[in-house]
């Protein structure tokens, strides 16, 4: 009986005891990993320098060929195929960007499905949606040429290439890391309002642990020797940590992270209603982050938050809403 895993029908990308070796070192980059990841996921690979992060991200691709294990996408085992045509069919986005010097904005954007076959019709009809779709003009930015753009729209473009031949599977290597921290916070938030739409399986390295906790619905985290340390949800791995390499990795700021990720929503349905005629409160949207709640409560001097939900109003009080925070993870999960 095999005991190699057993991909469900919602997997879009499974890593069967993938290794890689490279010639005169003595310890793999990668040894015998395996992880699962689902269709429409967003999966955060994260780590000290060296883990192996990124050799396994370009392995998916191929761009890293691998020693020994499976690669299986939307259920086809990839190991053996053709690498050329399996890229194509996979969007890339990376730090550097690579767009060409040459090639205006819209080419650039159109250069895979050109390679793919399509119209140049079409390829400007799909250049153009994607521009709309990141978040620029088309009819001021399809014309220009890279060197006319800021690191950030070019960033953008770099986005909308990797989406422009509509693949499945995006790979993203320290996507934003070029780019300065406020315009690196906006571009993350725009691009997960993106993923809200489009819902593509995209796996993507990064060094910045809150930048893993902001955008993964589940985090890789790698450690020393290419170990994969723990593979979890963000609030899981605040709250449950898997060892101490998890815990110091995180960092001491673990509290203030996890108060970050939990809604408001999720607390107040956890806790007791407070009575109504509370002397101060401030209204809350229910979607909002607890720690934002704190903080608006502590600055405005209330004694408490109401919250609109669809069975009715809330009242919770600044004590109890501390308190069911503190609760372990399945109390308000």
């Amino acid at each position: 009986m095999s005991d190699k895993p057993s991909p469900s029908t919602d997997s879009m990308i499974v890593l069967d005891r993938v290794s890689k070796r490279y010639p005169g070192q003595d310890r793999a980059a990668v040894a015998e990993l395996s992880m699962e990841i689902r269709r429409g996921e967003f999966v955060v690979l994260v780590g000290p320098s060296g883990c192996g992060k990124t050799t396994t991200l370009r392995m998916v691709n191929r761009l890293v060929e691998p020693t020994e294990g499976r690669i299986v996408i939307d259920g086809k085992d990839v190991t053996h195929a053709d690498a050329d045509q399996l890229r194509r069919g996979i969007g890339y986005v990376i730090q550097q960007i690579g767009l060409l010097p040459h090639l205006t904005i819209a080419d650039n954007i159109g250069l895979v499905p050109k390679m793919l076959g399509m119209a140049k019709a079409e390829r400007r009809r799909r250049a153009e949606e994607l521009l709309d779709m990141v978040g620029l003009d088309p009819s001021t930015y399809a014309g220009r040429y890279p060197r006319q753009l800021s690191g950030g729209q070019q960033q953008r473009v770099g986005v909308a290439r990797a989406l422009a031949a509509d693949p499945p599977v995006m790979l993203m290597d320290e996507p934003f890391g070029a780019v300065d921290p406020i315009a690196r916070e906006k571009l993350q938030m725009e691009f997960l309002r993106l993923q809200e739409r489009i819902r593509k399986t995209i796996v993507m390295v990064t060094h910045d642990i809150d930048e893993a906790l902001r955008l993964g619905d589940r985090i890789a985290i790698f450690g020393p020797g290419s170990r994969l340390a723990q593979f979890d949800t963000p609030l899981n791995i605040l709250s449950n940590p898997a060892d101490e390499f998890v815990r110091d990795f995180v960092g001491s700021g673990a509290a203030v992270r996890r108060l970050s990720l939990l809604s408001v929503a999720g607390v107040v349905r956890s806790s007791p209603s407070d009575v109504s005629d509370l002397l101060s409160t401030i209204e809350v949207d229910a979607n909002e982050s607890v720690h934002r709640a704190l903080e608006m409560v502590l600055s405005a001097r209330a004694e408490g938050i109401s919250v609109r939900l669809p069975e009715g109003t809330r009242y919770v009080g600044l004590q109890t809403l501390l308190t069911a925070a503190a609760q372990p993870l399945e109390a308000v999960s």
